[in-house]
């Protein structure tokens, strides 16, 4: 026996006349397929212009029924108000299907930051950490759409309630995730949840025990327990205002501005892609120029001639085994670990000299302000007319704190003095001259 014909082979190739059409593609002599069709609703298109004129499906040849009962359907939607675009229809099934194990890869991928550029690799990394370990083992089979939170209070307590930080951070990715699910899509779809279902938080967890500051002369002991080719990473982290140890271990040669004693700080280390050493620091606020303290400039130069190449691109603090990368900050903890201890202070992080180091800024009278461009905490819109007095007062602060730095005499510090002395004799004598040259030429043109 031959193939049966669907009836619209008989009657021609429109077969759905009250409401749509169904026709034979890609022809009616040699049909492969049905498709059937209907005009998109006005009122929709008003909405959304982008939508097509016409909404179809395709179907098998021998499924004209069912192609005629999918043009019912949506007949009787549209009569009764209810239609809504097939994409919008099955980004709710899915929504009502959709697990946070399955959310989770899609969330990470489109996460930025707040100003809307990429995460760093290190938050990324953070969060899948957390995710993995705290997170997922609990939520990955569970439907957003059916996470409450008696379910997340029920969650927390099986996490350790000796560790408040793990509760806090883990906390934090359950939280993400459920506020960018109840939000509309960037193209306006609707949210994946009817609502963020959370109704409290986890307090964010404080250090048991305040951190108390570095005097000047534990900074110095700890300078002098540290190897020679990685000590400067200490009076670097204090003394010009709080270095990070990602913004130390990306410092180069050409990042020092010796005639205008000034630091920029431009990238930070990377540690958590093997493939990237260096990006952006940590915000784009801390993309600026700190100011060296006169104290500090020839122990510096001094630094850089016993232990840095001679090119501006080259690290001032290298790789242990490959000097044309950057220092991990792993190797500079390690060994500032051991001279910590040497120095009677085994509970100083590395961190806490930048701690120390704001600290004794405000110490001296450094204002809010003043302490936001020094550390690059957040953004500072300093008014233009503002900006000459801020100079010279971070120009003081920088004074300050070198008086820290070399605050008892020895020979070297006042050799020290002595050559930053006759650097800054030569260059008066050497502006003093070319204004000689200025007022002999002003006096030949009268």
């Amino acid at each position: 026996m031959g193939q049966r014909v669907p009836h619209a082979q008989k009657r021609g190739t429109d077969m759905g006349r009250r409401f749509g059409s169904i026709k034979l593609r890609p022809n009616k002599h040699t049909p492969r397929y049905l498709s059937a069709s209907y005009p998109t609703p006005i009122e929709a298109r008003e909405l959304d212009p982008t939508l097509p004129e016409r909404q179809s499906r395709n179907f098998p040849l021998t499924a004209e029924v069912e192609a005629r009962a999918w043009l019912e359907a949506a007949r009787k939607k549209i009569d009764a108000g209810a239609w809504q675009p097939d994409h919008d229809v099955k980004r709710r099934e899915r929504a009502s299907a959709l697990t946070f194990g399955e959310y989770f890869p899609e969330w990470l991928a489109a996460r930025t930051r707040s100003d809307g550029t990429p995460l760093r690799a290190s938050s990324r990394s953070r969060l899948e950490r957390d995710a993995a370990n705290h997170v997922l083992p609990y939520f990955a089979h569970i439907r957003l759409a059916d996470i409450t939170q008696s379910m997340v209070d029920r969650w927390l307590a099986t996490l350790p309630s000796d560790q408040p930080y793990v509760r806090a951070h883990a906390y934090k990715v359950v939280r993400a995730v459920l506020r960018t699910a109840s939000k509309p899509g960037d193209d306006g779809e609707p949210p994946l949840i009817p609502a963020y279902p959370l109704t409290r938080g986890v307090a964010t967890p404080k250090r048991e025990t305040a951190t108390v500051p570095a005097t000047p002369q534990e900074v110095h002991a700890i300078y002098k327990a540290m190897p020679p080719e990685y000590r400067m990473s200490v009076y670097l982290a204090v003394f010009c205002d709080g270095l990070r140890i990602g913004e130390v271990c990306a410092l180069q040669r050409g990042d020092i501005d010796f005639e205008h004693r000034i630091l920029h700080i431009r990238r930070g280390r990377l540690t958590e892609d093997p493939t990237t050493k260096v990006g952006p620091p940590k915000t784009a606020n801390s993309i600026r120029d700190v100011k060296i303290p006169p104290q500090l400039i020839q122990p510096l130069r001094d630094f850089l001639d016993d232990h840095v190449d001679e090119d501006d691109d080259a690290w001032l603090f290298h790789g242990v085994r490959d000097h044309t990368q950057p220092v991990h900050p792993n190797t500079i903890r390690i060994h500032f670990d051991q001279a910590r201890r040497k120095a009677g202070r085994p509970d100083l992080r590395f961190h806490d000299l930048r701690h120390s180091a704001l600290t004794w800024l405000a110490a001296e009278g450094a204002t809010l302000k003043e302490l936001m461009e020094s550390a690059g905490h957040s953004d500072v819109s300093a008014a233009i007319r503002y900006q000459h007095a801020v100079d010279a007062r971070r120009e003081t602060l920088a004074e300050k704190m070198g008086e820290k730095l070399l605050a008892d005499d020895t020979p070297e510090t006042v050799m020290a003095r002595i050559r930053d002395i006759d650097r800054r004799i030569a260059e008066l004598e050497s502006l003093k001259a070319n204004e000689k040259l200025l007022l002999q030429k002003l006096m030949q043109d009268v």
